[in-house]
C-alpha cells in the first residue's frame, strides 16, 4: 500500500498568497513612518545648522561691533546644514540678524516644516503646516 504525500510537501499557492498580502500590508504601514521619521531627523540638521549661524554671528560681532550678512564673513557655505537644506542670512543689520535654513531635494516633501529661521533674539520660526515648536525639535 502507497501512501501519497503531495500534500505535506512545501506551501499552497493559497498560503503563498496570504503571507504577501501581510507582507504588503505590514511595508505600506511601515515605509511612511520610517520616512516621517527621516524627514525629522534632517530638520534637526538644520536647527543645528541655525544655532551655529547665530553662535558664529555672535562671534562676528564681538569682533566687529556689526552681524554680517555675508556667510564667508563667518566661515560658513549655504550648504552646512547638509544636503537637504540650505542656509541663509536673510537680514543682517548693526543690532539685529536673521538666519535660514530652505529645504530642498527630496525634503521639500516635509510639507510641515519647508522652512526655519532664527533671529538675534532667540525666536524661531517656521513656515509650512506644522508650528515653529513641532519644527524646532517639539512633538
Amino acid at each position: 500500500m502507497k501512501t501519497s504525500n503531495r500534500h505535506s510537501r512545501g506551501f499552497s499557492m493559497i498560503e503563498l498568497m496570504i503571507v504577501v498580502v501581510i507582507i504588503s500590508i505590514l511595508a505600506a504601514i511601515a515605509v511612511p513612518s520610517y520616512r516621517q521619521y527621516v524627514l525629522k531627523g534632517h530638520r534637526s540638521e538644520a536647527t543645528r545648522a541655525l544655532q551655529d549661524l547665530a553662535s558664529r554671528q555672535e562671534n562676528y560681532y564681538f569682533s566687529n561691533n556689526e552681524y554680517t550678512d555675508n556667510l564667508a564673513d563667518l566661515g560658513a557655505t549655504d550648504d552646512m546644514a547638509g544636503r537637504y537644506f540650505t542656509v541663509a542670512i536673510a537680514s543682517a543689520s548693526s543690532t539685529d540678524y536673521q538666519v535660514t535654513a530652505t529645504a530642498r531635494g527630496t525634503q521639500t516633501q516635509d510639507g510641515g516644516c519647508t522652512a526655519f529661521s532664527l533671529r538675534r533674539s532667540g525666536a524661531k520660526g517656521s513656515s509650512g503646516t506644522a508650528t515653529a515648536d513641532t519644527c524646532w525639535g517639539g512633538h
